[in-house]
């Protein structure tokens, strides 16, 4: 699927869980909405998405600044605005910053989103 690309569920309403894990900091905001709009479809009622990914958060060392600066992905956020971004498809979002989660310093946000 390339960017901007519809894509259309075999089935809808059919996971309790969607997983994307060290996604959506590799994707623009239109692409994220696009993401969240899918795990939606897919999703029963009840259903949860859940997030995670590395985030710009309030107390991080000079070295956690430094690898979020050079991961990869070229869309690392701060809280509220992966929070903003779920909202546009999501109306119950939990969010939870997880400092050295790895064995290397790093901050990570887990949303979990409920349809």
């Amino acid at each position: 699927m390339s960017a901007g690309e519809e894509y259309t569920l075999p089935q809808k309403s059919y996971f309790d869980t969607v997983l994307a894990l060290g996604i959506v900091h590799h994707l623009d905001d239109r692409e994220s909405v696009q993401l969240f709009r899918i795990a939606h479809e897919a999703l029963r009622p009840g259903g949860k998405l859940v997030t995670l990914d590395g985030v710009w958060a309030g107390e991080q060392s000079r070295t956690e600044r430094y690898l979020l600066a050079k991961d990869r992905g070229r869309f690392v956020r701060s809280e509220s605005e992966y929070v903003k971004l779920a909202s546009e498809v999501f109306s119950q979002i939990k969010s939870n910053i997880r400092p050295r989660l790895l064995r290397i310093p790093y901050t990570h946000i887990i949303l979990e989103c409920v349809k």
